[in-house]
C-alpha cells in the first residue's frame, strides 16, 4: 500500500506544486490509515470498502480525535482515492458516501454496556412473577435485536416467528427487516407468551407486550421500567433502552461482524447513522448473528 502513497505524494509535488509541509500531512494521514487497515487484515487499497473507512474514522473518534482532525483525515482519504480512480487502480470510490462531520458535533462515543453489566441487568427481573417474566423477555429482545423502543412497544404478535428464531421489524420510512433472535430471547418470549400474556390480555390485543392492566405497554412505560431495572442492577452509567442498540453494534463489530450486516440488523437506511458504532470491518445475516452475537 506504500507504493501508491509514494506515487500520490509525488503527484502532489510535480503536478500540484504543494508545499512539503502539506505533502507531509497527506503522507502522515495515509500511512496511519494504511497501518490501521493492515491490522484489520487489509493489505491492498482495492480491498478497502466504505465500511473499512468508517471503521478507521470511528476508531479515531473513540481515541478522542477532534472533529477538525477527523475531517482532515476524510479530506486526505478523499483526495487519495480520487487519485487511485484516475490511475485506474480502483473501480469504486469508498469515500463517495462519507461526508465531513458537522463542526459542532461531539466526538464523545456513545455509552455501551460491557458483558458483565448486560448479565447483571438481565438478572434483575423477578422471573417468579408474571411481570418479571415479561420484563426479562423485553430485556432479552432488546439485547438480541437492538430494536428501537417504539418498535418494541408496537410489535405485533404476527411479527414473531419463534419457530425459525426471527422477528419482523418495521422501522423508520416503513423499512422492513428480518432480525434473528437469540436462544435466550426465544426462551423467555415463549414463557411470556404461554404463561403470562394470556393472563394479562384485556380483550383483543395484537401487541406482544402488555402492561399489568392488559393493555399495550407504552413507550413511556418501557422507559420507566427500564430505568428502575438499571437502578436495581447498580449500573452507574447513563443507560437507556437505546444503549442496547449501541452495545449490540459494538459487540458484534468488535468480534469481526460486517458493518453492512449490522447496518441491516439495526435498520439504518443511512450509512452515516451507523458511523458512531463501527469499530472494525471486512467480512449473511443468520450466520453472522450466530457467530458474533455474544449470547446467540
Amino acid at each position: 500500500m506504500g507504493d501508491e502513497i509514494t506515487d500520490f505524494i509525488a503527484m502532489l509535488k510535480d503536478e500540484r506544486g504543494l508545499a512539503e509541509n502539506t505533502r507531509a500531512g497527506y503522507r502522515r494521514d495515509l500511512k496511519a490509515a494504511a497501518a490501521f487497515f493492515n491490522r484489520q487484515g487489509i493489505t491492498d487499497w482495492q480491498s478497502v470498502d466504505r465500511y473499512a473507512v468508517i471503521g478507521y474514522l470511528s476508531a479515531q473518534q473513540r481515541a478522542g480525535k477532534s472533529v477538525a482532525t477527523i475531517n482532515r483525515l476524510i479530506s486526505s482519504l478523499r483526495q487519495f482515492f480520487r487519485y487511485l480512480i484516475r490511475q485506474q487502480h480502483l473501480a469504486v470510490n469508498p469515500m463517495e458516501t462519507i461526508d465531513h462531520r458537522p463542526a459542532g458535533e461531539t466526538t464523545q462515543p456513545p455509552v455501551i454496556l460491557n458483558e458483565d453489566e448486560v448479565e447483571r441487568l438481565l438478572a434483575v427481573p423477578d422471573t417468579t412473577t408474571p411481570l418479571g417474566i415479561r420484563d426479562r423477555a423485553i430485556l432479552e429482545m432488546l439485547d438480541a435485536t437492538g430494536m428501537r423502543v417504539t418498535e418494541l412497544a408496537t410489535l405485533p404478535l404476527t411479527a414473531l416467528h419463534l419457530d425459525v428464531q426471527f422477528v419482523q421489524l418495521q422501522g423508520s420510512g416503513q423499512h422492513e427487516r428480518m432480525v434473528p433472535l437469540s436462544r435466550p430471547a426465544v426462551h423467555w418470549l415463549q414463557r411470556y407468551l404461554t404463561m403470562v400474556r394470556p393472563r394479562l390480555v384485556d380483550g383483543e390485543r395484537s401487541e406482544v407486550f402488555l402492561n399489568a392492566h392488559g393493555r399495550p405497554l407504552s413507550r413511556q412505560g418501557i422507559w420507566k421500567n427500564f430505568k428502575q431495572l438499571v437502578q436495581v442492577a447498580g449500573i452507574q452509567k447513563p443507560v437507556t433502552p437505546q444503549t442496547f442498540r449501541y452495545t449490540l453494534a459494538v459487540q458484534m463489530l468488535s468480534r469481526g461482524a460486517s458493518g453492512q450486516v449490522v447496518q441491516e440488523m439495526l435498520g439504518y437506511t443511512e450509512l452515516r447513522m451507523l458511523q458512531p458504532y463501527l469499530t472494525v470491518t471486512p467480512q449473511e445475516l443468520t450466520q453472522t448473528y450466530k457467530k458474533y452475537h455474544p449470547r446467540a
